[in-house]
């Protein structure tokens, strides 16, 4: 068996080093996508905390004729328009849509928080139109 000395093999690896190149670029925009969408979402849930607790701490209505402890001393007023003002204390919570029940009992506040977001390299994904986050809080009234 002989070499062939006239064959050369110089310009082989551009196409594997190029290829990796793409690969690695992918690797690292889905990277970045993952933890985008993640911090998107840890911020739905803070705000979704927030609104919860500003919903239960502000919708307390006390009743001065019934004792503390009793179950008519704590009852919720309107909890959707206190949710819906602590929304509007910060223009970028705008595209939160937040609802608001109460538990059977009248004492637990269960939010449940929707947002749409851009994540980057999201079109690259299929994700161009946005992802849709929705996540949950509850909270009891303060001295319940």
């Amino acid at each position: 068996m002989s070499v062939d000395a006239g064959r050369d093999d110089r310009g082989s690896t551009a196409p594997l080093i190029l290829g990796f190149f793409i690969i690695a670029l992918t690797v690292v925009a889905g990277a970045v996508a993952a933890g985008d969408a993640f911090v998107q979402q840890r911020g739905l849930q803070d705000v979704c905390d927030g609104a919860a607790a500003a919903g239960a701490a502000g919708a307390a209505n006390l009743d001065r004729a019934a004792t503390l402890g009793s179950e008519r001393a704590l009852q919720f007023a309107d909890v959707q328009r206190i949710v819906d003002d602590y929304l509007a204390r910060d223009p970028g919570r705008g595209a939160v849509q937040i609802q608001a029940a109460l538990s059977a009992d009248a004492r637990t506040l269960q939010l449940t928080c929707t947002e749409t977001v851009h994540i980057a390299f999201g079109a690259m994904f299929g994700k161009g139109h946005g992802i849709r986050h929705v996540v949950t809080s509850s909270a009891r009234a303060p001295l319940s």
